[in-house]
């Protein structure tokens, strides 16, 4: 029997002067309708790339997942989730600093980003920034996926190099908003 999850408040306000590009509401339900048929969130843990105010990481912690680590850069983002942790007291989630698009072409590590595989990743990068082509590769040459783990990489849809050599299973498109959902295998 699947032990109910605890609901968590997902549209907390941010702070003023911090510029954000929410994922629209229509987008985020058709995401993770779309996910919720594939995957069985009590036996998924997810990373949240990119995580901005943590609502698409909360979203799935509603849904019952295993575990939830959200990583930014940015100082606001990073003190909004902290806050936002900290007042939920939420055991299965943490906050990770970390810059996502340094400019090196390894592989995101698995011990920088919490030890164990994800059975999703979410990645959400600024629209726009070019340091984000070859993102997929560096998260799928990684390690960060068990097999079978999606990658989900938002977009807007006029870009679409943020990945050199693979190519998405899927593709969901909400107005000018796109996921790309890529299989590991």
């Amino acid at each position: 029997m699947r032990e109910r999850s605890r609901r968590h408040s997902v549209g907390a306000a941010k702070p003023t002067g911090w510029v954000v590009r929410p994922t629209t509401a229509k987008a985020a339900l058709g995401l993770l309708n779309h996910l919720s048929t594939r995957l069985d969130w009590s036996q998924t843990d997810v990373l949240d790339l990119f995580a901005g105010t943590g609502t698409l990481g909360l979203a799935c912690l509603n849904r019952g997942a295993a575990r939830l680590v959200s990583v930014d850069r940015h100082p606001e983002a990073l003190r909004h989730l902290n806050k936002r942790r900290a007042g939920l007291n939420e055991p299965r989630w943490s906050v990770l600093d970390a810059d996502l698009l340094a400019p090196n072409d390894r592989p995101l590590s698995l011990s920088s980003m919490g030890g164990q595989p994800f059975g999703l990743i979410m990645a959400d990068p600024p629209y726009g920034d070019a340091r984000q082509e070859g993102l997929v590769e560096r998260i799928l040459d990684g390690g960060l996926l068990v097999s079978g783990g999606l990658l989900v990489i938002e977009h807007a849809i006029t870009y679409q190099r943020f990945s050199l050599h693979h190519q998405a299973q899927h593709v969901l498109t909400y107005g000018l908003t796109r996921f790309c959902i890529f299989e590991y295998r």
